[in-house]
C-alpha cells in the first residue's frame, strides 16, 4: 500500500466514524423517553378491571360448552338421509308413520323444493293432504311438536270435509332439516 492510499483509509475511518456519532447522536432539545407517570389508583382499577376479565373465563368456557351440547342435541334431530332425495323419501315415510299412529290415512304426497335455511342447513317440505277429526288433527299437531326430528309446520289449511261423520280435510306443509 502506497503512502497515498493509507492517507485516504485513515481519512475515510474518520469520516465514518464522524457520520456514525452525528446520526447516534440525539437532537439538541430533545428530551429522554420517560415512563408516564400512573398514580396508584390508576394502576388499581386496571388490576381488577384484568381480574374481573380473568374470572370471566371458566364462565365464557362453560357457556360455549353448554351451547355446543345444546347444538349437538338438536342436531340428532335431523333428518339422516344424505342427499336431499333421500331425506325427502325419510320425510315421507315419517309423515305415513305418524298419520297411521293417530288413525288418519294420508290421501296424497308432495315433494316440495328443497329449500337453504342459514349457512348450514336445508328445509326438506313435504304436502300433505288428509282427512280427519278435529282431535285427531290436535293429537297430531303435539306429535308433531313432541318429535324427535326438528320438524317445522310451514303452511295448514283445514276446509269442512265430511259433516256426517264430523271430519275436515286437512291440507299442509311439515319440513324437516337437513345438514348441507
Amino acid at each position: 500500500m502506497t503512502q497515498r492510499d493509507k492517507r485516504a483509509l485513515l481519512i475515510f475511518c474518520g469520516a465514518v466514524i464522524v457520520a456514525l456519532a452525528l446520526w447516534l447522536k440525539p437532537p439538541a432539545g430533545s428530551q429522554p423517553v420517560t415512563a408516564a407517570p400512573s398514580s396508584v389508583a390508576t394502576l388499581e382499577k386496571r388490576l381488577r378491571r384484568l381480574q374481573e376479565r380473568a374470572s370471566q373465563k371458566p364462565l365464557v368456557a362453560a357457556e360455549a360448552e353448554a351451547a355446543a351440547r345444546a347444538l349437538a342435541e338438536t342436531e340428532r334431530g335431523l333428518l339422516r338421509g344424505a342427499t336431499p332425495a333421500l331425506a325427502s323419501a325419510e320425510m315421507q315415510q315419517l309423515m305415513k308413520q305418524m298419520l297411521q299412529t293417530h288413525g288418519i290415512n294420508m290421501q296424497a304426497s308432495e315433494f316440495g323444493p328443497v329449500k337453504t335455511a342459514g349457512e348450514d342447513y336445508s328445509q326438506v317440505p313435504l304436502s300433505v293432504s288428509f282427512p280427519c277429526a278435529i282431535e285427531q288433527w290436535i293429537n297430531l299437531m303435539v306429535a308433531l311438536r313432541n318429535a324427535p326430528q326438528v320438524l317445522a309446520t310451514q303452511n295448514i289449511r283445514l276446509s269442512p270435509g265430511d259433516q256426517k261423520n264430523k271430519l275436515m280435510n286437512v291440507h299442509m306443509v311439515v319440513a324437516g332439516y337437513i345438514r348441507k
